[in-house]
């Protein structure tokens, strides 16, 4: 493999990729914490996403028809693909038996790709925390935390629940091959599920692209 697959994939999982610097004031003023909404109808959480609105706790249903959604009963997601031009690979194909032995000591258990045209742009992990009363909210704060101490890297916005479930991050840098990261986690019985795109930012993608990414973020849900 060309890169050193078990760091990508532990600091992939950690951190999210760093990213470019493009003025981010208006989006950190409509998806702070406090602008998380309840969606009464539907049950429901809504998060702002450098994509657009996202919905939480909505898992869709799944029949024969639903040819574009992936779901792992084992591990416990779903995701959906836009459309056929993307596909959907095993993170675990990529290891060799020593690395993914490697992986699983620090609670790895699986994960996946959702890739076009062969770019990784999006990666799911799945952890299990082995830390007793494990705050999510403090983790986060710890990645950001340390990612704001390296040059010209800035976190647009951090949206993370009261309920300890589920947090969104953003993180972008000025001086990095990958300019813009985006990072969605969900906490639930003490398994820790991570989204992380990792590309060009949310101001330079094309209205087909940002729907594109806004419909595999929308569609990620644990199970």
């Amino acid at each position: 493999m060309n890169l050193n697959t078990e760091r990508r994939l532990v600091r992939g999982a950690i951190l999210v990729s760093i990213v470019c610097g493009v003025s981010w004031m208006a989006i950190w003023e409509i998806s702070s914490p406090s602008n998380s909404q309840n969606n009464a109808v539907l049950g429901t959480k809504i998060a702002v996403s450098g994509f657009g609105e996202i919905k939480l706790f909505n898992p869709q249903k799944v029949d024969l028809f639903s040819t574009n959604i992936y779901q792992d009963m084992q591990l416990g997601f779903q995701i959906s693909k836009p459309n056929n031009d993307w596909e959907i690979h095993s993170t675990v194909d990529e290891l060799s038996s020593s690395e993914l032995s490697s992986l699983q000591t620090k609670g790895f258990v699986g994960g996946i790709y959702v890739e076009k045209n062969h770019n990784k742009q999006f990666m799911l992990t799945i952890f299990d925390i082995k830390k007793d009363n494990f705050v999510l909210h403090d983790y986060v704060d710890q990645q950001i935390s340390l990612m704001e101490s390296q040059k010209n890297i800035t976190v647009p916005f951090e949206q993370v629940s009261p309920d300890n479930d589920w947090a969104l991050f953003a993180v972008e840098s000025s001086d990095s091959d990958v300019p813009y990261g985006e990072q969605l986690l969900f906490l639930k019985d003490n398994r820790l599920y991570m989204l992380q795109y990792s590309g060009e930012s949310p101001q330079t993608l094309d209205s087909e692209q940002i729907n594109d990414f806004k419909t595999i973020m929308d569609s990620f849900e644990v199970i």
